[in-house]
């Protein structure tokens, strides 16, 4: 396959494309797919060799952009939370605080090339290439760039996700419902929903306040119902549950009534009746945050039709120069944070060499394309874990658990596939930070953390 020519119009406010200004690159997005594309792209333009890859992606030889590159990453939050580790998160009052780490917090990004906006996106323009978002003052900013990568993920309600923007806010919010369940009347908590999340939910709570009693509510005859899995992953997962102490009914749908603060009536299809003290909505249909993008480019869901080079479909007015990664792009597979990461890589990878193309035509490697995704699936069941892929069956327990997830819910595996260090830098250092940024070497991902990070 040959390499796609990317247009060489000029950029509102950018200027024609062979000024020698950086090639602006816009990331929508700061979680995992967002940051992984950015330390990418980051890594590629000082000359490096490409990272470990679950895929083959283009040798670039260590070529250097003549332009070099600046990226913007805008994003809603002030910093990347582990939405693997929600469930965890918003039982434990151990686990809630490390979960959000402000992106000002990380060593590898106090880069001088690489800016952080906080904002939502409300429109693109892809043949200006032009964004516009809200900023946190509620004043509509533009940003034109030469390429983008959307990495918006799925719209999901809390406590599923945080709804706070501001660190500070999200362990009020944390606080606040560990509280509500770990003080619930009645001593007891319902999750309705026995999807992955809901599952997960329900282990955690249980796990960590076994004298809670825990009620899993779900609509199906069997859990994971909307799941491509096997029978056996989905019966183990059940049994793990009842294992734990977790009450499991299915085949039921719940209605739920807040008749005061802390008192929940459930009432099922089949009539009965189940007073709580807390209540966990696992039900809500996750839909792709695309809004912005042009009806041309998504699909009837919402999701973003990419190509297997992961740009956007040619219908779209420079198409090449536009890529979308993540949960909002229509491909195979469970959505997961390994997919997410993986995509990241890939796109980084491609877009660089569409740049280094764009500066020297006789330099055109093919670029990567993505296979399909087969359905693999990782669920925490409180201490042990179950897991599946086409390769390997059915795998669960304890060593399963460490393994795979370790014990914060995969959170360590996430940053060290990343390439972002543990080590965080304290606020006031920072301008002492910024002016050595240039020196500090990104963390190579090693290689035994691959296998854990992509199946997360």
């Amino acid at each position: 396959m040959h390499l796609p020519e990317v247009s060489r119009d000029s950029v509102p406010g950018l200027g024609h494309a062979t000024t020698r200004l950086p090639h602006r690159i816009l990331i929508i997005g700061g979680a995992y797919g967002g940051l992984m594309a950015a330390l990418n792209l980051l890594s590629l333009a000082k000359g490096n060799a490409n990272r470990p890859s679950a895929y083959p992606l283009p040798d670039l030889q260590k070529k250097l952009s003549r332009r070099g590159v600046h990226i913007t990453v805008l994003d809603q939050r002030d910093g990347i939370f582990h939405s693997v580790g929600a469930p965890l998160a918003h039982v434990s009052e151990k686990a809630s605080p490390v979960m959000w780490k402000p992106f000002k917090s990380f060593h590898e990004l106090q880069h001088l090339n690489l800016t952080f906006k906080q904002g939502s996106v409300t429109k693109i323009d892809c043949k200006s290439r032009t964004a516009w978002y809200t900023d946190i003052h509620g004043v509509v900013q533009t940003e034109p760039y030469h390429y983008l990568i959307q990495a918006t993920g799925l719209k999901r309600n809390w406590p599923i996700v945080p709804r706070a923007q501001s660190c500070s806010d999200y362990n009020k919010d944390a606080s606040t419902l560990i509280n509500q369940i770990k003080n619930a009347r009645h001593k007891r908590v319902a999750v309705v929903g026995g999807g992955a999340v809901g599952i997960e939910f329900a282990g955690e709570i249980k796990h960590n306040h076994p004298a809670l009693h825990v009620t899993l509510i779900h609509s199906r005859a069997e859990l994971l119902s909307a799941e491509p899995l096997p029978a056996e992953f989905k019966d183990r997962a059940k049994m793990l549950l009842k294992e734990l102490g977790v009450e499991v009914i299915t085949g039921n749908r719940a209605t739920v009534e807040e008749q005061s603060e802390g008192h929940y009536l459930i009432t099922l299809t089949n009539g009965t009746t189940i007073t709580a003290g807390a209540v966990i909505n696992a039900t809500a249909k996750h839909l792709p945050t695309t809004d912005c993008l042009p009806r041309e480019a998504v699909d009837e869901e919402g999701f973003v039709k990419v190509t297997p080079t992961l740009t956007f479909p040619t219908s779209v007015p420079n198409s090449t120069a536009h890529y979308a990664i993540g949960d909002v792009c229509a491909w195979s597979g469970i959505r997961r944070a390994g997919g997410a990461m993986v995509m990241g890589q890939l796109a980084a990878t491609n877009l660089f060499a569409s740049i280094l193309t764009s500066e020297d035509p006789d330099f055109a490697p093919e670029h990567a394309e993505l296979p399909e995704f087969p359905a693999v699936m990782g669920l925490a069941v409180g201490d042990q874990a179950i897991v599946y892929s086409a390769g390997t069956g059915v795998e669960y327990g304890k060593k399963t658990m460490e393994v795979m997830f370790g014990e914060d819910l995969g959170w360590n595996y996430c940053l060290k596939y990343m390439g972002l260090a543990d080590e965080e830098v304290k606020v006031e250092v920072l301008e002492e930070v910024q002016e050595k940024v240039e020196k500090i070497e990104l963390l190579e991902v090693r290689d035994e953390n691959s296998r854990q990070a992509v199946a997360v």
